[in-house]
This record gives structure tokens, sequence and C-alpha cells, in this order.
């Protein structure tokens, strides 16, 4: 059974608990600002096929990530002038940004990953603490509903993970928006943060 850590009670619990999950090649499910998600470390091959497995996702199909800033987020992925301008913008935010590898990840099966620098600053320090990116997809069986507090978490995926981080409600309760800014356009629409343009990519 998984250790569950609340963040507003024991916020160094918690961070502990979920960087030693991930170092360990084990899962972990964790609060964003848009759903709780499931992850690991994203450079491991074998914890990545943790997740397809906990989540009953078909093998092959892309997962995102969760980078710490800017600046891993440059280590991993290629980014044109204009693609830094629109990631300076939105960023962090309840967005996910499609771009281009440097090299190739465990967590795609592409040369393409979805990025993600969210709000939430929980999972923006476990992955700045380890210095990786860390898997993030909702965390929840796949093609059930989404998880936007702990109540709705599915007992098999809570069961297949090493910690799950209680913190409250998502602040969006829904996903991420996805922008692909390889072929600059929106792949699916989700949670835009008040004020923020994004119509360029319609």
């Amino acid at each position: 059974m998984a250790e569950r850590h609340s963040l507003l009670s024991d916020y160094g619990s918690a961070l502990s608990a979920a960087k030693k999950a991930i170092q360990e090649d084990g899962l972990a499910v964790y609060p964003t600002d848009t759903l709780y998600g499931i992850g690991c470390n994203a450079l491991s091959q074998k914890a990545v096929e943790k997740v397809y497995s906990a989540k009953l996702r078909e093998k092959g199909k892309p997962l995102s990530v969760i980078v710490s800033d800017f600046e891993m987020l440059l280590r991993f992925c290629k980014v044109s002038e204009e693609q830094k301008k629109i990631l300076h913008e939105l960023l962090p935010g309840p967005y996910t940004f499609i771009l281009p590898l440097k090299k190739p990840m465990p967590a795609s099966p592409t040369m393409e990953i979805g990025v993600r620098v969210p709000e939430h600053a929980f999972m923006r320090q476990v992955s700045k603490e380890l210095g990786i990116p860390i898997v993030t997809t909702s965390a929840n069986l796949s093609g059930k509903p989404d998880v936007a507090e702990l109540s709705s978490l599915d007992p098999a995926v809570a069961a297949a993970v090493d910690t799950i981080i209680e913190g409250g409600r998502c602040s969006y309760a829904q996903g991420s928006t996805v922008i692909d800014l390889i072929r600059m356009k929106v792949v699916r629409k989700g949670a835009v943060r008040k004020g923020d343009r994004i119509e360029w990519a319609d």
C-alpha cells in the first residue's frame, strides 16, 4: 500500500517521500495546478514502463514531463527564439508545450515531448532537487475520469504507486491546455490562466 503524505501538514516529509520514490525508479501520485498526476524519473526506461502498467495505458503513447524551470527545459529540448518568447509569456502555467527533444528520452517514443512547468511548485521543487525531468500524466486508469482530488483516485492506481502526496483539490481541476509549438497550434483545450492570450495558436 502506498504511503500517504500531506503537503498541508508536513511539506518536508512529502518532499522527501516523493524524491525517494522517484530516485528509486518508483511511482508517485502528486498534485499539480491542473490535476493529480502520476510520475517517475522520465530518464528511466524501467520507471516509465511502470507508469504505463499502473495506468493500463497503451505502450508507445507519449507521456509528458515536468521540468523545474526554463533552464532545465533548455537542457532537453530545442527551442527557437519565437518559441522562447511564447514560453516566457506562459510559464509557469497550466499548459503543456510540445517541443523537439535534443536526444531520445524514455518518456517519448518520438523525438518530441510534452513539457510542463506547472504553477503548483511542489513537483518543480522535486525536479529541481533531483535534477531530472519527471513524467506527468493524469493519475487515472486510461480512459477513466480525471482526478482533481484524491477522493477520486482509483484504488488500482493507489495500489500501483509507492507514495501519494495529498495537496487538496487542484486549483484548475481540469487538464492542461496542450500547445504544439512545433506546428504552432492548440492540440487540446483545457485550463487557461485568466489574462493569458493563446489565440495565436488556434
